[in-house]
Order: C-alpha cells, then sequence, then structure tokens
C-alpha cells in the first residue's frame, strides 16, 4: 500500500481537473484522477503519482467499483475534489424536465454517489471531500436565468451540512468552493464583452483547494468559501 496520502480528483480532463490534479501531484499526493472517455487528454498522464481512471460518475455501480480499486491498490482515499459538472441557461418558462435531470445528473448525482462511497471508506479514518457549488445557487436574483442548474447546485451545500453534522464523530469533513465565473476558453467565447480580470482562475481555485487539503485546514468546519474575484 501506498505511504502517500491518496486524493481522488473527479473530472480530472476539466479545466478545473487539470489544474487541481496537478497542484496536489505538486503538493506530494498520489492522485486517482476519472475521466469520462478513455480518448481524455491529460498533460500529467505520465506522472509516476497519478494514475486515470475511466468511469461514468452517474453510476452507482461503476463508484463502487473505483472505491475497491481504490481501496485494494491504495488502501483509502484521503481527500476528495469532486469536479464534475455541468451547466445550462434557462429561465423559470424556459427550463424544461430534461434540462432538470441533465442537471441534477451532473451536479448533484455524481457527487452525491462518491460522496456516499467515500462517506463509507472515510469513516474508518477521517478524511476530507470537497465539492463545487455555484454563486446563483446562493443568489435567487442570479438563479432566475439558470434555474435548472441553480436548483441542482443548491442540493450540494445541504449535503455538506449533512455530511458534517457528523464529522465530530465520523472524522469526514466536507467544504464547499463557491467560484464566480471560472477564466476558460468556452467561459470566455460565450461571454467575450466581460472583463475576464475579474473571474476566477482555475489555478486559483486549485490553491484553494490545495489548502483544503493540507493539514493547514485541519480547523476548519463547515466550510464554504466563496472564490468570487471581481465579478
Amino acid at each position: 500500500m501506498s505511504q502517500k496520502k491518496i486524493a481522488l480528483v473527479t473530472g480530472s480532463s476539466g479545466f478545473l481537473g487539470k489544474s487541481v490534479a496537478n497542484r496536489l501531484l505538486g503538493e506530494g499526493f498520489t492522485v486517482v484522477g476519472t475521466v469520462r472517455t478513455p480518448n481524455d487528454t491529460l498533460d500529467f498522464e505520465g506522472h509516476p503519482s497519478f494514475e486515470r481512471y475511466t468511469i461514468d460518475v452517474s453510476n452507482e455501480s461503476e463508484i463502487s467499483r473505483l472505491m475497491d480499486y481504490i481501496s485494494q491498490n491504495y488502501g483509502q482515499v484521503d481527500f476528495a475534489a469532486l469536479l464534475v459538472g455541468g451547466f445550462v441557461m434557462g429561465t423559470l418558462a424556459e427550463t424544461s424536465q430534461k434540462d432538470l435531470e441533465k442537471m441534477y445528473r451532473l451536479n448533484f448525482l455524481t457527487a452525491y454517489l462518491c460522496c456516499q462511497k467515500l462517506y463509507a471508506q472515510m469513516s474508518d479514518q477521517g478524511g476530507h471531500i470537497v465539492l463545487v457549488g455555484a454563486r446563483p445557487a446562493l443568489d435567487p436574483s442570479a438563479a432566475a436565468a439558470m434555474v435548472s442548474y441553480s436548483l441542482s447546485k443548491s442540493l450540494l451545500f445541504q449535503l455538506e451540512e449533512i455530511i458534517n453534522a457528523k464529522s465530530t464523530e465520523t472524522g469526514v469533513r466536507c467544504s464547499v468552493i463557491v467560484p464566480s465565473v471560472l477564466d476558460t476558453p468556452p467561459n470566455r467565447e460565450s461571454m467575450p464583452d466581460a472583463n475576464f480580470n475579474d473571474w476566477v482562475t482555475p489555478e486559483q481555485v486549485a490553491e484553494t483547494i490545495s489548502f483544503l487539503a493540507s493539514t493547514d485546514s485541519a480547523p476548519l468546519r463547515q466550510t464554504v468559501l466563496k472564490l468570487y474575484g471581481n465579478a
């Protein structure tokens, strides 16, 4: 079994996932990073402390196999950054059942299934789980134009509270990172007139998540960190 701390990063091929995995690798973690397809490209593929794992994280049986694999090969997960998610616009009048189900599956179900399995494993020795919330989930006026996205993200805050309600007994902590707008090429393309300097970069979010993964974050409880920048 590895003596290094083990981190699980879901969505490791995304803009945020790549930054987080790179940062944790630099901090000395062994990182198991999930990808959706074998064709997903990762610039840290050859790193000796990184292992990619192809999985649909909205599939319960696949999540169970992932956790069994980590237990058998690494022992346990010490830290998890659950970064899989998606986005769609739509007002209350425009939002369809299909939109709701898609966002629920991408933004909440993926996190819930991972949390459920991680919670059972981490309860033996403690651990820290990080979720990615969304500013509109905390601001109803902003949520009005992205209803299904905001509703699905709002569930993550309640999930965090449920996990933390027993943290003194289990040693399992949960934190939520809340970015405003991530400075990524797709966001720049969709909002070309915005001031990109006001946004939060994936590297800034990764730095914050790296802090949460460190021993310096040990005193924190029920942590919701708002990374809004100037947006």
